[in-house]
């Protein structure tokens, strides 16, 4: 009987031995976390005394803060300039020469291709949608690609009650930007008629007058292909209109649509002749000339 209690005595004083060893070693650990911690704050305390670091945060900071504003005044400016040019073009004190590609109703899956094509030719359009489900990577590489993405109104119902009232008309053009805002982030700030402005008849005015309280301005053409006509337009037809509707303007807004193959076909054909014949390729903006 006493040997085994002189065994659990044993058992006991070890299983002590070993804890008292067990806390002793954290205790180590504790106080060189500690001591190391401790070198870091001093350094820090060091810097932030002697100002360096704080005021290179901050600056950092700062300009963080601040990125959204900058980007957008380098556009403005961009865009300020692309409306002297304009100027200059139309008083006839300049030879360059600029076209507007832009592409209504979309967008559809031919956007796709349409993007492919105006990527490798590095040129930035402008593309006038509607309101769609299903097509949020269109809306975010039209933007991403640094083309113009531009309100259409969201349903484009012409005959559908878009035209019955002013109200009816903003009230669509607001939900559209609201829509595109919720997926890119961007808000739009152009817009076409549908149909073209003529089409609004004596809503006109009154309706241009609220765009402009709400930061808009509208775009009509000077040009086009003619595919809103059919879309079995035939190839060499859509030809004939970019040709006819081009000739003798040094500034172009040119319709088209990219839903249309008979358009996109001809594509890089009126790409190559615009260049040919002295033609730069900007996307449209709220301070063109060619936006009222």
């Amino acid at each position: 009987m006493e040997s085994r209690n002189n065994r659990i005595f044993r058992l006991v004083i070890g299983f002590l031995i070993c804890l008292i060893i067990i806390i002793f070693f954290f205790i180590f650990l504790i106080n060189k976390n500690n001591s190391s911690l401790e070198l870091k704050i001093n350094d820090l305390s060091s810097k932030i005394g002697d100002g360096y670091d704080i005021d290179s945060i901050n600056n950092e900071i700062s300009i963080y803060e601040n990125i959204d504003k900058s980007i957008h005044d380098k556009y403005e400016e961009y865009y300020s300039n692309i409306a002297l040019l304009e100027d200059k073009i139309n008083r006839g004190e300049s030879n360059v020469k600029i076209a507007y590609l832009t592409f209504d109703d979309g967008p559809y899956d031919l956007t796709y291709q349409v993007l492919d094509l105006l990527k490798a030719n590095d040129i930035r359009a402008t593309f006038f949608v509607l309101g769609k489900d299903g097509v949020n990577d269109r809306y975010k590489r039209i933007v991403d690609e640094g083309h113009t993405l531009a309100n259409h109104t969201y349903y484009h119902n012409i005959g559908g009650g878009l035209y019955d009232s002013a109200d009816s008309f903003i009230s669509q053009v607001k939900k559209l930007e609201d829509y595109l805002y919720d997926i890119t982030g961007y808000r739009t700030s152009i817009v076409r008629f549908p149909g073209g402005s003529p089409t609004a008849g004596h809503l006109k005015d009154e309706i241009v007058n609220r765009l402009h309280e709400m930061g808009y301005n509208y775009v009509d053409w000077t040009s086009e292909t003619g595919d809103g006509s059919s879309k079995k337009l035939a190839e060499k037809d859509t030809w004939s209109w970019y040709v006819d509707t081009t000739r003798d303007k040094n500034i172009v807004v040119l319709l088209m649509h990219d839903y249309n193959y008979s358009t996109f076909n001809n594509l890089q054909r009126i790409i190559d002749d615009m260049r040919a014949r002295g033609f730069i390729f900007l996307p449209l903006h709220n301070k063109s000339v060619m936006a009222k």
